[in-house]
């Protein structure tokens, strides 16, 4: 087993937290752009 200082479990928190902010429907949206961007752009 791995042992984690306080800082990095606090880091490991905060990159947590803000991956969860990250809504599955702005993934979505991001990716239908480039797509349509990458098709554009040939």
């Amino acid at each position: 087993m791995v042992t984690l200082s306080d800082d990095e479990v606090a880091l490991i928190r905060s990159i947590l937290t803000a991956l969860r902010a990250i809504k599955i429907r702005d993934i979505d949206k991001a990716l239908v752009i480039l797509a349509k961007a990458e098709k554009g752009g040939r």
